[in-house]
């Protein structure tokens, strides 16, 4: 698993790892079945305490993503998982927002915004029909 934590954001670290856990499950970085890290690794590796770790992984587990089988550790289910739609749309949100305010602190405009996104769009669209 990979995390980028950002600790200076209002945002809970907590909330942040499990928005990152779902976002590597519903992008297959993470495989249904595959388990994860143990709750000090977890903590170690985002450098949390113990508790938070945990926290992380109760709440997972008490939306259906993550199972918890005492002496084994910690599995992504094998349920599709159950927030991919909104999870998806939320998150776009999320990403949408946090663009539109950096544009706007440089100084641009909506209609300087509006144009980047699609420059980057046909770019895309470009490496697809120049890979197939």
């Amino acid at each position: 698993m990979k995390f980028k934590l950002d600790y200076h954001s209002s945002e809970p670290l907590y909330l942040q790892a499990v928005m990152q856990i779902k976002k590597q499950i519903v992008t297959r970085q993470i495989k249904p079945g595959e388990k994860l890290l143990s709750v000090r690794a977890l903590a170690k590796e985002l450098q949390l305490n113990p508790t938070t770790a945990s926290r992380i992984f109760t709440q997972l587990a008490n939306e259906g993503i993550v199972v918890q089988r005492p002496g084994l550790g910690v599995f992504v289910s094998e349920e599709p998982p159950p927030f991919s739609g909104d999870f998806i749309r939320k998150e776009l949100d999320h990403q949408a927002l946090n663009y539109l305010v950096e544009g706007l602190r440089y100084g641009l405009e909506y209609k300087e915004l509006v144009h980047i996104v699609d420059i980057q769009y046909q770019a895309l669209k470009q490496e697809e029909a120049a890979s197939q």
